[in-house]
C-alpha cells in the first residue's frame, strides 16, 4: 500500500496533448501574418504586372503589323483595276496609229473600232459591279444628280431631268459619280 500512496503522491508525467503542442510552437504575430500576406500580394501583383506588360507589347506589335498590312493593301489597291484597263489603252493607241498612218480608213471603220473599245470598257466595269444609271426623264434627285443647268421646258415636268451631260455611276450600292444633268424649272 505504501507503494500505492507513493504513486498517488508523485504527480504523473502526462504526455503533451495536441493543444499543448500547438501552444509550444511559436505563434505568428499579427504583424508577421500581414507581412507574409503583403509579400504574397506583391508577388501576385508582380506576376500580373509582367503579364500585363507582355500583353500590351503583344497588342502593340499586332496593331503595328495590321497598320503595315493596311498601308500595303491601300498602296496597291488599284493595281487589279489598272491591269484590267491596260488593254483598253492599247486598243485606243492602235486606233490613233491607224488613223494617223492610213488615210484610207473611213469614219465608219474608226467608229466601229471605238464602239468595240467602249463595249470592252463597259464589260470590265460591269465585272467590278460598276454600272451606269439613267437620269433622263427621271425626277431630279440630289443624291444621284448634280444640276449643271436649269432650263424651262413645257414638254417636261417640274424638276424633271431633260438632258444628261455626264452619266452617273453606281458601285454596288453606292453612288461613285453623280450624273451631271440639265433640269427643268
Amino acid at each position: 500500500m505504501v507503494k500505492e500512496e507513493k504513486e498517488k503522491d508523485t504527480p504523473k508525467k502526462k504526455s503533451p496533448t495536441k493543444m499543448q503542442e500547438v501552444k509550444k510552437t511559436p505563434r505568428k504575430t499579427k504583424t508577421q501574418k500581414l507581412g507574409e500576406e503583403l509579400k504574397a500580394t506583391r508577388e501576385a501583383y508582380s506576376g500580373l504586372e509582367d503579364r500585363h506588360l507582355r500583353l500590351r507589347a503583344e497588342f502593340d506589335n499586332y496593331r503595328k503589323r495590321k497598320e503595315r498590312e493596311i498601308v500595303r493593301i491601300l498602296e496597291y489597291e488599284g493595281e487589279d483595276i489598272i491591269k484590267v484597263f491596260l488593254p483598253v489603252v492599247d486598243d485606243l493607241e492602235r486606233v490613233v496609229k491607224s488613223v494617223d498612218g492610213n488615210n484610207s480608213l473611213t469614219l465608219d471603220s474608226v467608229m466601229e473600232g471605238l464602239q468595240m473599245i467602249l463595249d470592252k470598257v463597259r464589260k470590265r466595269l460591269a465585272k467590278y459591279q460598276v454600272e451606269p444609271f439613267d437620269s433622263v426623264g427621271k425626277t431630279f434627285d440630289p443624291e444621284l444628280h448634280d444640276a449643271v443647268l436649269v432650263q424651262e421646258s413645257k414638254d417636261h415636268g417640274e424638276k424633271e431631268v431633260i438632258e444628261e451631260i455626264d452619266k452617273g455611276y453606281r458601285f454596288r450600292d453606292r453612288i461613285i459619280r453623280h450624273a451631271k444633268v440639265v433640269v427643268n424649272k
